[in-house]
């Protein structure tokens, strides 16, 4: 834990998610500029997203047991150095090969980041982490918003949207150095562990846990459910209802600022009920708006409305469900946190693509029950983690 402020964990937390964000959404804006600067075809320069998203999965299988016997401030340092470094080369890479492995690189490093920035908000909370997390991961939302948005100005004022990734890249470097300054407890001296509830105390047990794997199977579901909205709502927007590419663009804009804000709401409500709750709530809006998607299809309206709700309803559900993890498993956060993150990368790699082909191959009306079945499967889960969390006290 860092010996400072609350408050100055989470400001520093959050522009780290902000950037991050940024950084984030503002690749696919850029895929056109780095086709031709590789020589290569878009569909093959695509593949730097599925790079980005490896990397941050062995980040987060590796580190999570590291972080509990060295401290965040390790992690935290080398992942902001090795963005800071390795994405301004990744995006000034001539070659392919050499593209993909520095992008490979960014990704472990942005898979440090996302793990460290989650437990240090956590460790600074440890009573309200649900209402910082939710808040953490808003401005991760905010960034998602903005960095299209620079991407768009810098190439009409000065001919290239790289140059966010350049500024992203000199703003971690920045953190890198605040981080550097700042000191950190011992793993094995933090504060007021011997009042924390539900001890695991071994790391083996924690493994072996059922309500570890119950959390980290409804992320995987969820990410790979969110994902498949955001990715292809202008797809199914134009098949459902044939309209244009560019307002299909806006339905996709309105499922992320939906999701952005439907983070808000988990901050404003996080303090106010139990951690299970809010989760049950989430999937149960996100199952009406899933509902909406199939008895909606070919209605603008309707499936406008149906995007809305999914993306309000999916917001709280990734933030609050790192929240349950860190109760749960108050002395091995790095390994509960970093399973459910990597958890959640394999369901981003996969299961958008079932999505895609759902829509694409088989029909809409496929992709539609895809998205219920995906709520109705984490409903389940949740149900039966209610029980755990109840037989056990903890909510």
């Amino acid at each position: 834990m860092f010996l400072t402020k609350p408050r100055n964990i989470l400001i520093l937390a959050c522009s780290m998610f902000l950037v991050f964000g940024m950084f984030n959404a503002a690749i696919g804006p850029v895929l056109g500029e780095l086709a031709e600067q590789t020589g290569s075809t878009l569909a093959a320069v695509g593949s730097v997203i599925t790079f980005l998203f490896l990397g941050s999965l062995v980040t987060q299988l590796a580190t999570g047991p590291l972080t509990d016997r060295y401290g965040q401030k390790p992690l935290l340092l080398t992942s902001l150095v090795l963005v800071g470094v390795c994405l301004p080369a990744f995006i000034n890479a001539r070659s392919l090969p050499l593209m993909l492995t520095l992008v490979f690189l960014t990704g472990m490093g942005q898979g440090g980041l996302d793990l460290g920035a989650n437990l240090i908000v956590s460790s600074a909370y440890p009573k309200n982490n649900t209402s910082v997390l939710n808040l953490l991961h808003f401005f991760f939302g905010l960034g998602a918003i903005v960095g299209p948005a620079m991407v768009s100005l810098t190439l009409v004022t000065l001919g290239s949207g790289l140059i966010v990734h350049w500024f992203a890249a000199a703003v971690f470097l920045a953190l890198g150095v605040v981080v550097f300054t700042m000191r950190e407890t011992k793993p094995g001296n933090k504060p007021g562990t011997d009042e924390q509830n539900a001890t695991i105390s071994n790391a083996k047990s924690v493994y072996l846990s059922p309500i570890l794997w119950l959390v980290c199977f409804m992320i995987l579901v969820y990410v790979g459910v969110e994902y498949g909205s955001g990715s292809w709502a202008s797809s199914y927007m134009a098949s459902t209802t044939g309209l244009a590419i560019e307002n299909g663009a806006l339905v996709t804009s309105a499922y992320w600022a939906a999701l952005t804000l439907g983070r808000l709401g988990g901050a404003a409500l996080g303090s106010r009920t139990t951690r299970i709750r809010l989760l049950i709530a989430a999937v149960l809006v996100s199952l009406v708006g899933a509902s909406f998607l199939v008895l909606g299809r070919g209605v603008v309206s309707l499936s406008t409305i149906a995007f809305i709700l999914l993306g309000l309803s999916y917001g709280t559900i990734y933030p609050t469900s790192v929240g349950v993890m860190v109760a749960v498993f108050p002395h091995h956060q790095g390994k509960a946190v970093g399973l459910l993150t990597a958890l959640g990368s394999i369901g981003g790699l996969s299961l958008p693509w079932v999505a895609g082909v759902l829509l694409e191959k088989v029909s809409p009306l496929a992709y539609s029950l895809f998205m219920v079945a995906g709520g109705l499967i984490m409903l389940a889960l949740l149900v039966v983690l209610g029980r755990l969390l109840k037989m056990g006290s903890m909510t």
